[in-house]
């Protein structure tokens, strides 16, 4: 077992976040995997040993808290690190919380957040679940600084519906991001529908491998 583990290592996957005015480079969305046997690739959650799993997130964490010192860095929420930890990082962090955490978990974990004087973004957020004009709605955007759209939201919704959400969203404050833009129709459609910011590998990403410490 000693031996596999040494064989062990973490994938870090910086993705590009570009303003989609000014075209500059605004950030990383940060994505992680850990590749077992040199191939075999697990998401945090998947791995079943809760000290590797506080290993290879206290790596990647370390490792991208040396990049681009004026960038947003959006890392996913951790599972086996404190939040409060975070700040001894980096202080740029943007946590991403995914959209179907029920309303007490988002509250408690945003109020963490908000306590640590760190920025926050909802993950995939889409009108079904967010339905403009809800009340449930309005207080959970109004907590974001930023809002990652859902692809199937933009792509499978008429164009009018999804300006309409954007607007919704940036009504409270929040800055809105596309997700998984790879084509430049894509690209046209964020802009038309007003959103401030594109996330995808339509604009890049840079991969780097990680020893576990």
């Amino acid at each position: 077992m000693g031996e596999r583990v040494k064989k062990l290592k973490a994938e870090m996957v910086l993705e590009h976040i570009v303003d989609l005015k000014t075209q500059q480079l605004f950030g990383y969305k940060v994505l992680s995997r850990i590749i077992m046997d040199g191939e075999k690739r697990l998401r945090f959650p998947e791995i079943g040993d809760e000290s590797l799993k506080k290993r290879a997130e206290l790596s990647v964490l370390k490792e991208v808290a040396k990049f681009a010192k004026d960038k947003e860095l959006f890392i996913n929420m951790p599972i086996s690190i404190e939040v409060e930890s975070l700040p001894l990082y980096r202080r740029n962090f943007v946590i991403c919380l995914p959209a179907d955490l029920s309303s007490d978990t988002l509250a408690k974990i945003l109020l963490s957040i908000k306590k640590l004087k760190l920025k926050s973004a909802l993950d995939d957020f889409y009108v079904a679940r967010y339905g403009v004009g809800e009340e449930t709605g309005e207080m959970k955007l109004g907590a974001f600084d930023f809002v990652f759209v859902k692809e199937e939201f933009y792509m499978n919704s008429g164009k009018s519906d999804v300006a309409k959400a954007l607007s919704y969203a940036k009504s409270f404050g929040a800055k809105v991001i596309f997700k998984k833009i790879d084509t430049y129709k894509k690209v046209q459609l964020a802009i038309d529908c007003g959103a401030d910011y594109g996330h995808g590998y339509f604009f890049g990403y840079e991969t780097y491998n990680i020893s576990l410490e």
